[in-house]
């Protein structure tokens, strides 16, 4: 049989992913088929399905792919730096999603809420960053500030700069937030001194920290509900206030 007319198995298979996409969703694609589907837009008029397969086997899993550099992406035999910024593209897409699902304009004044907001905040993000959440008296965001990459007591992430920001935005309260990226949300003894200095001098200019949140991909810890209890002045009216955080923590 002449070479021409050995018919290619893989013939027709992008369009039958995309058709299959289409007619039923993605919820019964294999890892390397969700992938797939993906590099099809990136690189035309090619079968990817070895490329797909080799993201998988390199990295382990869809998000494993997702949070990998785009210089370690172009490494995988037929994946070019334009198809590793699609890929690297698309958590930065789902956290802008995430974000608008969350209305910023509405009151933190649970702690679920503000774990809602922080993950959303945090998707695809894959190295340490800081935040800090400037809240006013009906503990409406102002804004949400990023204080810098690196670990919660690195240099950039002084006093004097989270106070600049709270009385120039006139906030009423404030929220640190860092990650622990692929970690456990358990705070560091770092942590711990960071939070009780940050608590300390927020003090004295009259803006409570209300909390200090440590984030992972899947859970979330209130630094200060562990270490100080809910025998705290209430950012809203600034008395001893135990029930205004156990509404906060939703243990009524």
């Amino acid at each position: 049989m002449a070479t021409d007319q050995i018919k290619n198995p893989h013939e027709g298979h992008r369009e039958r992913l995309r058709e299959r996409y289409a007619r039923s969703g993605m919820d019964d694609f294999a890892p390397h088929e969700v992938l797939e589907l993906l590099l099809t837009y990136a690189i035309p008029r090619v079968d990817v399905n070895e490329q797909a397969h080799a993201l998988i086997d390199r990295f382990g899993s869809v998000a494993g792919v997702m949070d990998a550099a785009e210089e370690e992406l172009s490494k995988v035999k037929g994946i070019g730096p334009k198809a590793a910024k699609f890929i690297k593209m698309f958590p930065n897409v789902f956290r802008h999603y995430q974000l608008a699902s969350c209305d910023a304009r509405a009151s933190f004044d649970t702690l679920a809420k503000l774990g809602d907001y922080l993950h959303a905040k945090y998707t695809g993000v894959t190295v340490e960053r800081v935040y800090l959440i400037l809240l006013n008296n009906s503990l409406k965001m102002i804004d949400c500030i990023q204080l810098g990459d690196g670990s919660v007591n690195c240099s950039s992430v002084t006093i004097r700069t989270i106070a600049e920001h709270a009385l120039r935005k006139d906030a009423a309260a404030v929220v640190l937030a860092h990650n622990h990226p692929r970690g456990l949300a358990i705070p560091s003894g770092a942590d711990l001194q960071v939070t009780q200095s940050v608590e300390c001098a927020m003090e004295t200019i009259g803006v409570p920290l209300l909390e200090h949140m440590v984030v992972t991909e899947n859970s979330y810890a209130p630094i200060l509900r562990h270490h100080k209890g809910l025998l705290r002045a209430s950012p809203i009216t600034g008395e001893i206030d135990k029930a205004f955080y156990m509404r906060f923590y939703g243990e009524i």
